[in-house]
């Protein structure tokens, strides 16, 4: 399930399901094909919250734990690899960004843009107001900063030690732009964060210095929900690029130390993009997953067996391409060629967020409140 943000309103919401967002529902989704020698994966454990609990809330993997916030303001800590809650704590407050980890923090944001920190056993670290309204992503930990990101076009810089703002990068945003967004991605002392009209911008994480604006994909239509083009997911990087996707616009391989683009094809998605060091991997919102090639985004394979399926993530582990489609069912595809290698299914209701990497297996989220950790095949 994804949301939509009126922004000329300031924190009116308008809140679409996925099938608002895609278009009309379909009336009839198409079935999935039975294949001889498919493996049906069990999860190792199921945790179920209440529907309603965590969306649009995403989980965090750190350090052996999946850390879960709920929107009632109960942050909960998770055995990675058995599911048994380890402690929770209720911070009393709504929240609306999600959990971030890293560096012995777990991190998350409220509505009336607070940012609170606990340490790995769930003790409060500090709690501060970070100046900008709602949080909208998932909090980032990185290099001795806490980056969130709220829903008035604020990204700001925090202290991992004591929350103190470091610096605020500020933005003006599009009449409409997606609800959910990441906070972006941390990489060799910097920070690469997409922002909602296509762009995509790299920062001194440390000095909050923006080295450079690119744009990803140019909005285009004759309405507003037409011409929202934001960036998608957190963006990948590579020795000799960075590469984002957004919703209805392209996919894009950059020159880090510039932004020059390097090549960008026509996709549009809603969960952004997976990629290993040969390839760069999207599942689009009408159910088909692409392969290109990360060097010169020339095309590897494409499967188009899940089409009106709609499809949320490209996640590339283990030799893998793993996503999941609106009835809440995960597809492995082989990585070589697309194939489909195994399935599993949740709850029957859609994933929230693409499945997300647990070292030897994956986690994903549904929009009744599951939560799933299933093995590799």
């Amino acid at each position: 399930m994804k949301f939509l943000r009126a922004a000329a309103c300031g924190a009116v919401v308008l809140a679409l399901g996925a099938c608002s967002l895609f278009g009309s529902s379909p009336r009839v989704i198409p079935p999935l094909k039975d294949k001889p020698g498919l493996h049906a994966l069990a999860p190792r454990w199921h945790e179920q919250f209440s529907e309603g609990d965590l969306l649009p809330l995403a989980p965090a993997v750190a350090s052996g734990h999946v850390y879960v916030a709920r929107l009632d303001g109960e942050v909960l800590a998770l055995d990675a690899a058995s599911g048994k809650t380890q402690w929770k704590i209720d911070l009393r407050l709504p929240l609306s960004g999600g959990a971030g980890a890293g560096d012995g923090l777990v991190v998350v944001g409220a509505r009336d843009g607070s940012v609170i920190a606990l340490d790995e056993n769930g003790q409060k670290r500090w709690q501060v107001a970070s100046g900008g309204g709602e949080i909208s992503a998932a909090p980032l930990v990185a290099d001795g900063i806490v980056a969130v990101r709220s829903g008035d076009g604020k990204l700001v810089g925090l202290s991992e030690s004591d929350g103190k703002v470091r610096w605020v990068i500020e933005r003006s945003l599009p009449p409409l732009t997606l609800y959910r967004a990441t906070s972006g991605l941390a990489t060799r002392g910097a920070l690469f964060a997409g922002l909602p009209g296509g762009k995509l911008l790299a920062i001194a994480i440390e000095q909050g210095k923006v080295g450079w604006e690119a744009t990803v994909a140019l909005p285009r239509g004759a309405t507003e929900l037409e011409r929202v083009s934001d960036v998608t997911g957190a963006p990948v990087a590579g020795e000799r690029d960075i590469c984002a996707a957004t919703y209805q616009g392209r996919v894009a391989c950059l020159d880090p130390s510039n932004g020059t683009p390097l090549w960008s094809r026509e996709v549009s998605t809603v969960s952004g993009l997976g990629a290993d060091a040969g390839r760069v991997y999207v599942a689009d919102e009408k159910g088909t997953v692409y392969a290109w090639e990360r060097a010169s985004g020339s095309p590897a394979w494409k499967n188009e067996e899940f089409n009106g399926r709609r499809l949320i993530g490209a996640l590339a582990a283990g030799g893998q391409v793993v996503t999941g489609d609106l009835q809440g069912f995960v597809h492995w595809l082989d990585r070589s060629d697309g194939s489909i290698t195994a399935r599993a299914s949740t709850d029957g209701s859609s994933l929230t967020e693409g499945p997300i990497f647990l070292g030897d297996g994956v986690l994903v989220q549904t929009r009744k409140g599951g939560l799933y950790a299933f093995p590799m095949p």
